[in-house]
């Protein structure tokens, strides 16, 4: 997620915050809690106001922090007869990444604080980064070779250096539904909220920071590929603690 979506995420939390401010006398938007949460989203700040008793909208950032998923993933060569080139290369994927959410919670019982809630989740499309450095393969390409990693049915190729840089990539626009316990905006002036979801983002695809994807005849049998395969929607469990400023 750029600087420019962080800070267009934080001018609306502010646009939140003076609206709710300019129609309280009005009975709507009357209320207001600023919160911070903690989930497979990552570590998150947000701001939430209530539109009616039934309806509730929250806005806000998580950062997620660098968890690393290691594997062993296949080298694909032009010349597999050249020297002592390996097979297969041990790789490490960071799943840090910063998004914006935008979300309305519903309340269908006044007197429960059981919600459902809708919307979407954007930035933060590079879903794994993939960064790794091979001497051996340095030399292979330095003298005229072709390399890369397989995932999936596709290859990362190596750099002249011997780097390799790419990763998994999702939309940068992911729908979301969800459902929960807890008000966005609490009764009192502490809350706390509990909320299972998912966000749609679809099959990752592969992408890489230099050169160009190539393709190859076999897949890839790494945990990369697998979560290609399998992870098409995100799962997300969330708590929240908030407090309420009027």
């Amino acid at each position: 997620m750029t600087r420019v979506s962080i800070l267009g995420v934080l001018i609306m939390m502010c646009m939140m915050c003076h609206h709710a401010s300019a129609q309280k006398e009005l009975g709507f938007f009357n209320a207001l809690s600023v919160g911070v949460s903690a989930g497979t989203t990552g570590v998150g700040i947000d701001v939430a106001t209530l539109v009616t008793p039934y309806f509730a909208v929250q806005g806000g950032v998580s950062f997620m922090p660098g968890f690393h998923i290691n594997t062993d993933v296949d080298v694909d060569v032009n010349d597999p007869n050249y020297g002592s080139i390996p097979t297969t290369l041990d790789m490490t994927g960071s799943m840090t990444r910063t998004s914006g959410e935008l979300l309305v919670n519903y309340y269908p019982f006044l007197r429960s604080s059981f919600f459902v809630t809708a919307g979407a989740y954007f930035g933060g499309s590079k879903f794994v980064k993939i960064d790794a450095h091979s001497d051996i393969l340095k030399e292979y390409v330095t003298q005229g070779g072709k390399a890369g990693i397989v995932i999936g049915n596709q290859t990362i190729p190596v750099d002249k250096n011997g780097n390799i840089a790419g990763g998994l990539e999702v939309s940068g626009f992911r729908p979301y539904l969800g459902l929960g316990f807890g008000r966005a905006v609490p009764q009192k002036r502490i809350g706390v909220m509990f909320e299972l979801g998912v966000q749609f983002h679809g099959r990752p695809d592969v992408y890489t920071e230099a050169g160009v994807l190539g393709s190859t005849s076999a897949d890839g049998d790494d945990s990369f590929t697998k979560i290609m395969d399998k992870l098409t929607v995100y799962p997300v469990m969330k708590i929240r603690l908030c407090g309420r400023l009027f």
